[in-house]
Order: C-alpha cells, then sequence, then structure tokens
C-alpha cells in the first residue's frame, strides 16, 4: 500500500515542475502557521479537501496523519 502523501498517488501533482512543487509545499507551509485563525467550516473544507479518497491509501490513517500534523504544527513559526 503507497502512502497518500506520495505526490505519485495524486494524479493532479504528477504534471507539476520542482517549481511547482515547492511553490504548492510552501504555500501549504504558510496554511499550516495561519490554520488557527480560519474559519472552522474553512479548516474543515480544506480538511476534507486534502484527504480525498485515493485507492492507493488508507483515508483513515490519512486523515489521523493529518490531524495529528495540523495539531502539532498548528503553532509553528512561519520559517518553514
Amino acid at each position: 500500500m503507497g502512502t497518500a502523501s506520495s505526490p505519485n498517488h495524486r494524479p493532479e501533482l504528477q504534471s507539476l515542475s520542482e517549481a511547482e512543487r515547492q511553490l504548492l509545499q510552501r504555500l501549504g507551509a504558510a496554511l499550516v502557521t495561519e490554520w488557527n485563525d480560519l474559519p472552522t467550516p474553512l479548516q474543515r473544507a480544506l480538511f476534507d479537501r486534502a484527504v480525498v479518497k485515493d485507492p492507493a491509501s488508507d483515508t483513515d490513517l490519512l486523515k489521523a496523519r493529518m490531524a495529528r500534523f495540523l495539531h502539532d504544527h498548528k503553532d509553528a513559526p512561519g520559517s518553514w
């Protein structure tokens, strides 16, 4: 079973260049640092979008890992 965090399991990410992947990574990091300030409905929508069902991954495991990550990093300084 593959890991859902790998870009190879998200078809929409396969066509991105390395520079675009770096931009996406920076945008994601910025989003995590602002997570607490986002309205709860937006947090839920973003979370649900990020854990879209993928036949190559365990969605429940991905949800648990993502929730733990957000909990652990939501107050991190924005200097990633």
